[in-house]
Order: C-alpha cells, then sequence, then structure tokens
C-alpha cells in the first residue's frame, strides 16, 4: 500500500501516462484486482472513450472509469445498508423555505426578510453544503458561534453561525426518517470503502485534480488503506517545496495537494514512491508550437525573455463589443474547419464567465451552423411545465387574476389555441374579470359601450361574439375548475400536490410534452429535445419530494406558492453532448477541459480574466478568516482565490497544442469602455510579434473582407451593410459584389437579398390606394366625422389605419381620457334635459338645486360607466366622489351663466346626419363621389336676434381646451366651426328662423382649486367663475355680447372678450366680425373638400404635421405601426409654420 505522484506540467502526458499503465496492467493480466480511474465528474464520458479506445484492448472487466459520487454508488450497491432516495436541490430549497419560516421567531439574522429576497436561499443552501464538504457538524457550527461571541458578544457572525445550526439540524430532522443528502455521499463512502471487497487490492489512479475538500480527502484515506497503490497525477513543475512568493506560481494548489496528501500517508505509515516526474523540452503537447511552449515555461516567470520565434500560433482579437468578438471567434471557427481540416471537436471555446457570453455564443453559433455543445446546466425556471405548476397554484391564491392565468394559458399546455386564448385575454382584459366571475355559472354578458345614453343597444354581433367568449371561458373553467375546487378544499400539502398533479395529467401534459420533443428531434433542435425528455419525471419527482418532505403540514396556498416557487427559482438540467463532432463552449472554472487542437479562450477583460474574488456570499472573507483563526477551515477565499484563479490563467494558456485564440471586447452593450486583460499585455510582451487583429461589428474598406465571409446567413447581413456604403458613395471591396451575385445565382437566397434590396431603398413613404381599392374602402360616399378628418389632417396614414382598416387598441379595464369625457357629457346632457323637461327657465333656477341635481345624476351614471369600474375599487370610490363634485361644480356655474344669459339650450347631443334632426353636411367630390360628414352637437344655445336667432355651438371638454386662428386655418381644429356650419345651414328649417352665428366655445368641466389671498367675501366665487370662462371664438357684435353675458361691458367672468372704455372690443378679444366668420366659412368649406377628395384618392402618407414644437406622433397608438422616423428618405414631418392674426387674414381674403 503506497501512495505514487505523477507530476509534471501541462503538456507533458500525465493522463496518456495513466491510461497507458492501465491499458499495460490489462494486457498482462485481464483477470485481477480492479483497476480504478478516477477523475472529475464531468471528465467521465471523455476518459471512458480515451480508454475503451486504446489500441489493443478489446474490452475490460478490471478497468473502471468513476467519479468520486459514482465510487460512493458502487461501494454502496456491493456493502448494502439502508438505502433513502436523494433529496434534489429543489426539494432542499423548498424545506429550506419552510423551515426558514417556521423558525423565523428563533433566527436573528435569517428570521429578516432578506431571505425573501431572489437568490438568497441558493446560498443559505450551498453555506449549508460548504460546511459538510469541509466535515463540520452542527455541533461543531455551535461551538464555533460560542466562541466567537465570547470575543465579540454584538458581533454577527455568532448569530449567523446559531442560526445556521438550528436550520442545519431541523433540516437534518426532516429528512431522517426518508431521504437522504446527497452532500453526505462522500462521508458514506468514507465509511463503508474498508467494507468493500471488490477494491481490496485495487489499483487506482486519480487523475484532472488540482485539490480536494477534506470530505474527498477522507475517501483518498480509505482508498490509501484498502488499495494496493494509489498513483495521483498532479500539474507541477517539479517536486520540490513552493517558492518563497506564491502568487507567481500557477502550481501553488497542487503544490498545497501534494503536500497533504504526503502528511496523510504519512500519518497512516504508508509508503510513499518516488515521484514520476514526466518533463520535455518542449512538451509533448507542444512539439508542433514552439509560441505555445514558449507560453506554458515563461508566462509566470518574471524577466523572461521575449519569444524570437514564429508566433503564428498565438493570435489576439481586440473587437468593438461582446458581439463583433463572438462572431469573429465564429469565423475562425469555419475558416479553420473549412481550410486547415480541423474538425469541429478539435476546437474548444473556454469563457472565465459564462452568463457574459451565453446567449451570444449560442445564437452566433446557431447562426453561422456551428454544432456546438454548451457544457452548463440549463435553467429551466421558464420552461412552459414549470410556468404551467407556478401560475396554476397563483391563479387559485389570487383568486383567477388576469396574470398568473394568462401566464398558465399561453404556455401552450392549456386545450386553446394561442389564437383563442387572445380573444379570451381581449375580453377579459376590457371587462376587468376575475374571481367568482369566473366561476359562478352565470354567462358573461358584459358588452363595451361607448356611450352612456339610455337607448343603447348592443350591435349585430355582440351575440355571437358573447357566444363564443362563454364556449372559450366553459373550456378553460372545465380543467381549472376542478383544480380550484380542490386546491380551496385541501387539508394539507400532500392534498394540495396531488391536485396539482391531477391538473398534469388532465391537461395531459406527459403527452405534449412527448410530442415537443419528437417535433424538435425532426427539427434538429436536440439540446431542446433534452429539455422535454427529462422535465417530466423531473416534475414529478419534485412533486414527490414535496410531499414526502412537507405531505402532513397544513399551508395556506400563498405559502405552498411561495415554497414551489422557492424550490423552481434555482432548477437546471444538465444535458448530455448529441454528437461526437461539436466545438465544446465551456466555463473554465466548471469543466474539463479536454486537449484540443485550436482553444478561444473569449472575453480575456479586465475584472473578467482573472476574475475578482466574489464580494457576495452568506459568510463574508472577514468572517471567514475569523473562523480559520478558531480552527475551522472552510473553502478558499480573498487571496487564494487570486492564487486558484493564476492556475486557472496556466490552465487556459495550455489547453491547445497547435493554435490558441485569445480575444476581448473594448466596449460593452452600453458603449462604456472596456479593458484588456492583464494577461493580454503580458502575452504582447512575451511574443513581441504575435498577430492583433482588430474586428469591428462589419466589414471596413480597408479591412480584410474575406475573413467576414464564412456563412450565408451571416455573410447576407454584413452584405446589406456593404450596399448601403456603396449606395452612399463610399469604396468597399470588389468580393462583396460576388456576394450579391453568388447570392442571386441561388434559388434559396434569392427572398433574402430581395429584402435587402428593398430596406436599400427604402422610404418611410406610402404608396396611395389605387382607385378600386379606395372605392371599396369607402363607397362613392366618403362617410366621416369631423373627428376623423382632423385625423387625417394630424396624419394621413393614422386616419387610414384607425378608419380605414379600423385598427383599434387593446381596450383595458380601466378609466381613461374619453371615459371621462362621456360621463361629463352624459351627466350635463341629463342636467339640462331635466331643466328643460321642467319648463322651468334655467336663469330662475337656485344654483344649490342645480348643484344637487348634478351630483344625483352623477350617481346615478356612475355603475352605467364600464361595467361598475367606478365601484370596483377604493381608488375608483374615491374618483367618482372627485367626478361627482366636478358636475356639481359645473351644474353650479352653467346655472351661474345661464342667470346672466339670454342663451338658452335648444339642442343637446343634437344629432346631424342620415334619419336624424338635422341631415349630414354633403360636400362634393370629383368623379361624383361625396363627403357626408355627421355628427353630434353636444349644445346648441339660442337667442332672439334682430333678423333671426343667434346660434352658438358649445362642446364640453374635460382637459385644457382653447381654439386659436391658426388651427382653423391649418384644418388641426375643425370641429366647432363645422358644427356652426351645419346649423347654419340647416337650422333655419329646424328653428323656423333664420340662423345667426354668435359663438363657437369650449365649457370647461373641471373641479378647479382657488386659490384666495384671505377671507374676503365673494371672492371664491369669483374667482371659481374665472375657471370655467368658456374659450373659442364669439361673434364681434356688443348687442349679441351682452345677450351672452349681462355683466358686459364690465369684465365678463363667461366670454374670451373685454370692452374697453369707448365701448369697442379689446384687441385681445377672441371675437371675430360677421365678415371674417364668413371668410372661416368658405375655408372651412374649402379645407373639407380638399380633405375628403385626399381620402377618395386613397391618401395614406406617413406624413404627422409638427408645429411649434409638438406632433400627433407623441400620442399616436400607430406609432409601432408606421415606423415612422424623420431621418429616413422620403420621411419627415409636415412642419407649419405659426402665422399671425393679420398674415391668416390676408391669405384668407386672397382664397
Amino acid at each position: 500500500m503506497s501512495l505514487h505522484f505523477i507530476l509534471g506540467r501541462a503538456g507533458t502526458g500525465k493522463t496518456r501516462y495513466c491510461l497507458e499503465a492501465i491499458r499495460r496492467e490489462l494486457l498482462a493480466a485481464p483477470d485481477g484486482p480492479a483497476l480504478i480511474l478516477l477523475v472529475p465528474e464531468q471528465a467521465t464520458f471523455q476518459m471512458e472513450k480515451a480508454l475503451v479506445t486504446a489500441p489493443g484492448l478489446k474490452g475490460s472487466i478490471r478497468a473502471q472509469v468513476l467519479s468520486f459520487r459514482r465510487l460512493a454508488w458502487r461501494v454502496a450497491q456491493e456493502v448494502g445498508g439502508a438505502v433513502r432516495p436523494y433529496i434534489g436541490d429543489l426539494a432542499r430549497h423548498m424545506l429550506l423555505r419552510r423551515l426558514l419560516e417556521h423558525h423565523a421567531g428563533q433566527l436573528q439574522i435569517l428570521g429578516r426578510a432578506a431571505w425573501r429576497q431572489p437568490g438568497f436561499l441558493a446560498e443559505v443552501a450551498s453555506t449549508l453544503r460548504e460546511f459538510k464538504h469541509y466535515r463540520l457538524t452542527p455541533g461543531l457550527v455551535r461551538q464555533a458561534a460560542a466562541q466567537v461571541a465570547s470575543s465579540d458578544p454584538s458581533g454577527t457572525l455568532a448569530a449567523k453561525l446559531r442560526d445556521l445550526a438550528l436550520l442545519w439540524e431541523e433540516m437534518e430532522k426532516a429528512l431522517a426518517p426518508k431521504f437522504q443528502d446527497p452532500e453526505d455521499t462522500l462521508e458514506h463512502l468514507a465509511a463503508n470503502l474498508l467494507r468493500s471487497r471488490e477494491l481490496r487490492e485495487a489499483e487506482i489512479w486519480v487523475d484532472g485534480f488540482t485539490g480536494f475538500t477534506p470530505q474527498e480527502y477522507a475517501v483518498l484515506e480509505g482508498l490509501l488503506k484498502i488499495g494496493r497503490r494509489v498513483h495521483v497525477t498532479l500539474c507541477l513543475d517539479r517536486p520540490g517545496p513552493a517558492p518563497a512568493s506564491p502568487g507567481v506560481d500557477p502550481f501553488y494548489p497542487a503544490r498545497e495537494t501534494r503536500d497533504k496528501l504526503k502528511d496523510l500517508a504519512r500519518r497512516l505509515g504508508m509508503t510513499v514512491e518516488p515521484p514520476t516526474v514526466l518533463d520535455g523540452e518542449p512538451p509533448p503537447r507542444f512539439s508542433a508550437a514552439p509560441a505555445l511552449a514558449y507560453i506554458e515555461r515563461n508566462f509566470f516567470r518574471p524577466g523572461a525573455p521575449a519569444f524570437a520565434g514564429e508566433t503564428a500560433s498565438v493570435r489576439l482579437l481586440a473587437a468593438s463589443d461582446r458581439r463583433a468578438e463572438v462572431e469573429g471567434v465564429a469565423r475562425e471557427i469555419v475558416h479553420l474547419c473549412r481550410t486547415r481540416g480541423y474538425r469541429w471537436r478539435d476546437v474548444a471555446v473556454m469563457v472565465r464567465d459564462l452568463d457574459l457570453y451565453r446567449d451570444l455564443l449560442v445564437n452566433v453559433f446557431t447562426d453561422y451552423g456551428i454544432p456546438f455543445f454548451l457544457d452548463a446546466k440549463r435553467p429551466l425556471l421558464h420552461h412552459p411545465a414549470v410556468e404551467l405548476l407556478r401560475a396554476a397554484v397563483e391563479t387559485v391564491d389570487r383568486d383567477w387574476a388576469y396574470e398568473p392565468l394568462f401566464r398558465l394559458l399561453k404556455t401552450d399546455l392549456a386545450p386553446l389555441s394561442r389564437e383563442e386564448v387572445d380573444v379570451l385575454e381581449n375580453y377579459v382584459l376590457a371587462h376587468g374579470i376575475r374571481g367568482e366571475r369566473w366561476i359562478d355559472g352565470r354567462p358573461w354578458t358584459y358588452r363595451l359601450r361607448y356611450t352612456l345614453d339610455e337607448d343603447w343597444e348592443p350591435g349585430p354581433g355582440d351575440e355571437e361574439d358573447l357566444e363564443r367568449i362563454n364556449h372559450l371561458r366553459e373550456r378553460v373553467v372545465a380543467f381549472l375548475g376542478p383544480f380550484h375546487r380542490a386546491l380551496r378544499s385541501s387539508r394539507n400539502v400532500r392534498e394540495t400536490t396531488l391536485a396539482l398533479y391531477n391538473l398534469l395529467l388532465r391537461l395531459d401534459v406527459p403527452g405534449r410534452l412527448e410530442a415537443w420533443r419528437t417535433r424538435a428531434m425532426e427539427e434538429g433542435r436536440l439540446d431542446e429535445a433534452q429539455e422535454h425528455a427529462q422535465i417530466w419525471e423531473a416534475v414529478v419527482e419534485v412533486l414527490e419530494q414535496l410531499v414526502e418532505i412537507l405531505g402532513d403540514e397544513t399551508l395556506t396556498l400563498r405559502e405552498y406558492a411561495q415554497i414551489l416557487a422557492a424550490g423552481l427559482e434555482g432548477w437546471r438540467l444538465s444535458l448530455v453532448p448529441q454528437g461526437l463532432d461539436q466545438v465544446l463552449i465551456a466555463s473554465l472554472d466548471r469543466s474539463r477541459h479536454p486537449e484540443v487542437r485550436a482553444a478561444f479562450l473569449v472575453g480575456v477583460n479586465e475584472g473578467v480574466f482573472p476574475a475578482r474574488p466574489p464580494a457576495g456570499g452568506f459568510l463574508k472573507d472577514a468572517e471567514r478568516e475569523r473562523l480559520k483563526e478558531k480552527g475551522i477551515d472552510l473553502a478558499p477565499y480573498g487571496e487564494r482565490l487570486l492564487l486558484e484563479e493564476q492556475h486557472l490563467i496556466y490552465l487556459a494558456l495550455t489547453r491547445s497544442r497547435e493554435l490558441l485564440t485569445l480575444s476581448y471586447a473594448q466596449a460593452d452593450e452600453e458603449g462604456r469602455a472596456l479593458r484588456p486583460s492583464q494577461v493580454i499585455n503580458r502575452l504582447k510582451a512575451l511574443l513581441p510579434g504575435v498577430e492583433e487583429t482588430t474586428l469591428g461589428p462589419e466589414p471596413s474598406p480597408a479591412g480584410d473582407s474575406l475573413s467576414y465571409i464564412a456563412r450565408p446567413g451571416p455573410v447576407l447581413s454584413f452584405l446589406a451593410g456593404q450596399l448601403r456604403r456603396f449606395k452612399d458613395g463610399e469604396e468597399i471591396d470588389p468580393a462583396w459584389f460576388d456576394v450579391y451575385n453568388w447570392a442571386r445565382e441561388h434559388p434559396e437566397y434569392r427572398p433574402r437579398l430581395a429584402k435587402i434590396l428593398d430596406g436599400l431603398f427604402y422610404t418611410n413613404r406610402e404608396e396611395p390606394l389605387s382607385p378600386e381599392i379606395s372605392r371599396a374602402l369607402y363607397g362613392d360616399t366618403v362617410k366621416s366625422s369631423v373627428s376623423r378628418l382632423e385625423s387625417f389632417q394630424a396624419c394621413p396614414f393614422s386616419h387610414f389605419l384607425g378608419h380605414g382598416l379600423k385598427l383599434k387598441e387593446r381596450r383595458r379595464y380601466k378609466l381613461v381620457a374619453p371615459d371621462l369625457g362621456r360621463f361629463f357629457h352624459a351627466a350635463l346632457k341629463k342636467l339640462a334635459a331635466a331643466v328643460m323637461e321642467g319648463e322651468v327657465d334655467w336663469g330662475t333656477l337656485d344654483p344649490d338645486y342645480c348643484r344637487d341635481l348634478g351630483r344625483r345624476i352623477a350617481e346615478e351614471l356612475a355603475p352605467q360607466l364600464q361595467n361598475e369600474i367606478l365601484l370596483s375599487t377604493a381608488r375608483y370610490r374615491y374618483l367618482t366622489r372627485k367626478l361627482r363634485q366636478t358636475v356639481e361644480q359645473a351644474a353650479g356655474v352653467l346655472t351661474e351663466q345661464a342667470r346672466h344669459s339670454a342663451f338658452r339650450p335648444a339642442g343637446l347631443e343634437l344629432a346631424f346626419g342620415r334619419g336624424e334632426s338635422l341631415p349630414p353636411l354633403e360636400i362634393p367630390l370629383a368623379g361624383g363621389r361625396v363627403l357626408e360628414i355627421s355628427g353630434r352637437i353636444d349644445r346648441v344655445d339660442v337667442a332672439p336676434g334682430p333678423e333671426g336667432l343667434w346660434v352658438r355651438v358649445v362642446d364640453y371638454k374635460s382637459g385644457p381646451a382653447d381654439l386659436k386662428l391658426p388651427d382653423l386655418y391649418w384644418g388641426l381644429k375643425l370641429q366647432l366651426f363645422t358644427y356652426l356650419e351645419v346649423l347654419l345651414t340647416f337650422g333655419p328649417g329646424l328653428f323656423g328662423r333664420p340662423c345667426l352665428p354668435a359663438g363657437v366655445l369650449y365649457f370647461p368641466v373641471v373641479n378647479p382649486l382657488v386659490r384666495t389671498p384671505g377671507p374676503a367675501a365673494g371672492a371664491p366665487e369669483e374667482e371659481l367663475l374665472k375657471k370655467f370662462r368658456m374659450k373659442g371664438f364669439v361673434v364681434a357684435h356688443l348687442p349679441a355680447l351682452k345677450l351672452m353675458d349681462d355683466h358686459l361691458p364690465e369684465p365678463s367672468p363667461f366670454l374670451p372678450v373685454s370692452v374697453r372704455r369707448d365701448g369697442t372690443l379689446d384687441a385681445r378679444s377672441a371675437a371675430l366680425t360677421a365678415d371674417q366668420i364668413q371668410s372661416l366659412r368658405r375655408h372651412l368649406r374649402r379645407l373639407l373638400q380638399e380633405i375628403g377628395e385626399r381620402i377618395a384618392r386613397g391618401e395614406v402618407d406617413i406624413a404627422p404635421y409638427r408645429r411649434r414644437g409638438t406632433s400627433p406622433c407623441r400620442y399616436c397608438p400607430y406609432r409601432p405601426v408606421c415606423g415612422f422616423d424623420p431621418l429616413l428618405p422620403g420621411g419627415g414631418y409636415r412642419f407649419l409654420p405659426d402665422p399671425d392674426a393679420r398674415e391668416i387674414w390676408k391669405r384668407l381674403l386672397q382664397e
């Protein structure tokens, strides 16, 4: 029984030595004691393959390639004993979550809310796992806590340790009856090794390790006792002692391991044989690459002279950003395999921080058609089956809330198609459906009402839509209803979990996953197929362990959901390579890197490689240092991690036997500068002739374009950029014209090339609709409203989408500005109608009576708005009170205005159009077509005049509104004057008298805040009336104005005018003469005709206006559709100048 070291630097053949020794033993004696090759878990497949392909071997019974855990399983199979299933990481997290909650009152640190934060449970679980690896016990941890507390009573370390000890003890109690912790596996192995007959007199080779945990040292101790001979390979340059300065020694961790093993052997009385030192100059691995051999020998040697030989085997890539870096690496790999005879398996890509590059590597390598194996566990938190588990429980817990329910329905595991889910989702969002309304059995009859009129009736297609919606709802309730009832009646975790399992069966999740796996296999998505193949068994295992651990406990649904989510948070699946010829992508610190012909070290940036020691973790470095002083050693930290980084650098630089490429990015995704690692600077100093290539996001004219031509997909993307440069007058490499011709000659790439050309000559301009389409869309009679015409003036394309194609935003169950407008319009209409029906003159009414009437009307209307939305929440009930107060204020002001005015309402919501009180306004268009305008006027007021009736249009506005002359001139605000034109044209037929234009006004429906300097009597009322002053235009005729407000010629609180002492109107008054009104009427009709002609011609230009720094794009719901960009060719705003009134009247007189 002896210990034998096999030492050598990288590339000297240590693994080959072990394999050859085993081969010789097998050839000499096929039968005999076991021959064990003990390697890291991730290296077992590679070593098994290497062993079975060794020359001269046709098979073997003696030789076995094992990891520590596989060895434990073999010994347990042989010696027997109580075999309990292992608890998985998910179940561990769920149990920890429950214990933390259950013992919160006893925990000093962990009882706080910090453990609810994402990732915190994983940190606590990792710390307990580390304690086991380093052979601590809860008792030892409590002793350490007592020692720490004696010297630092108020510190947090002692409290942390006590909390961890308590959690550990409770976890062991919970696991003991049914489960065992996989972290105890090596402890059981160490305890049972000496009982194994198969390992007696075995010869053991331990290869591929740099260091061991105390648990692993205990196993090695047992192997030394039972085995005939134990060989340990270590990456060391010489058998002597460590250098005085370990900071520059990449072999320091290995030296430390060697010394510990020698001390162990001597303590056991074992023989430590003279080491076998494998050496070579250069090492065999680097015999064809002297520069790599020089790096291996001298990278960490201070003062080493610069290499004078050929450096073609080492390359540096400096990329503008990480994507350009990964694309450059992909092109290099394709080049190696295409021109230099490499196989994909001859290449490895190594990164220090896989999270930084994982998605980029996967996406880019897929684009380049590079088969690869990503040696990392995949997170499964967002797999549809996992999402189904979480969302189903949340749906019941949160009373069928929208968000978890539709997360469930969108997993594609529910029996509804995506289109059906969308239809149902739109309806649920629009009506705010949740809770009992899903499961009360009553049909849904909610409909969207765009008016609060009492005579409103559903549209012709509403019944069919409701029938479909209710059918979809029934299908959802058919599978979720029983689950809901089961969860609400469950008495413990076992019953809740059984209900969840039955839901999965009811939805045929196993069958769906198998169908997905089959389809993924057929389409070549092999990794995805593996995921689908493993997920069902993993889900069942999680549910089983949840029942076994917490089955009889009573939890609320919220607690159950939180525990389940905690377990699923860190769930990962391991995948195996799907082929033999693949590029290996792996993290430097977690993967076993085989010897390869070409290695690419990606992300060699400062702070990334070497990595900074992590600052996080449950136990900080200072706390670990204190524990070390108390005799408790834990995992490396601080400076020790920096020493291990040196070893990782050494391993990274020595994996390749032919070609080593190091790459780094010069900026991150946000454009912030990044610096290269000191590894890059050291290589440049050691190899002055090393080639460094700069990689941009696309080829530059001065660069090597041929290097970018690697695969059809990516090269066509680069071609688009090059052709755009050529179009802009820049020079490009003629090779890109060859690429263009090649793509044109291959039918499979012509569609992509056509898209490139479309984009190259794209202008943000829409072609007009054909006459046939325009006529089919709008008809010979172009029916419109004023708001639609204003929409066209704002942007023709927006009008086309909204009123031509009738696209609408998804309706949500919330109050928006149009809802408030409808509410106020309906309230004020009912208010005026109530007064008119009572045949009482409004001016004689008591303001308090009108305010009370307004309050009662607001309370009556509130439940009718959007299916009682104003009654749905406390927030909306508060808003209802504010709306009621606004209506009360408006009612009072309207009464006050009526007391001082001879104008009285003659029409409320006065409709004009076919079959209405007034006919539509018709504007003749070319080709015999007609623009027919219909609408509804909020209020028409009349007063007797000398030659007929004065008429004015009043429009209620719940937001800021004003009417300026440029708005009328450009046709941006046509509503009030179009309504006035309708009254002046058709009013005589309605009222039986000629109609005279008195004005067009906005009445503000607001609940203003009135500030006063003091408690002066009457001041608040006067200020309030000013807040309700109407805006717009009135006729410049003082007798008519006095009919509107008898305050005149004193200052008017109601009208936008003021009178000078001489009886004339102030220049700032918003008043128009009769001639000016006639000019505006002519201009209005010309504008309406022009807009109608443009609509009829099919004009759909993406041409929003811009005036005084504003444009309709700011609030346009169609912005994602049009893709408007003023910088694109053919795009841009229609800039509307802001001429003064004098210039506008001058232009109008010239029309």
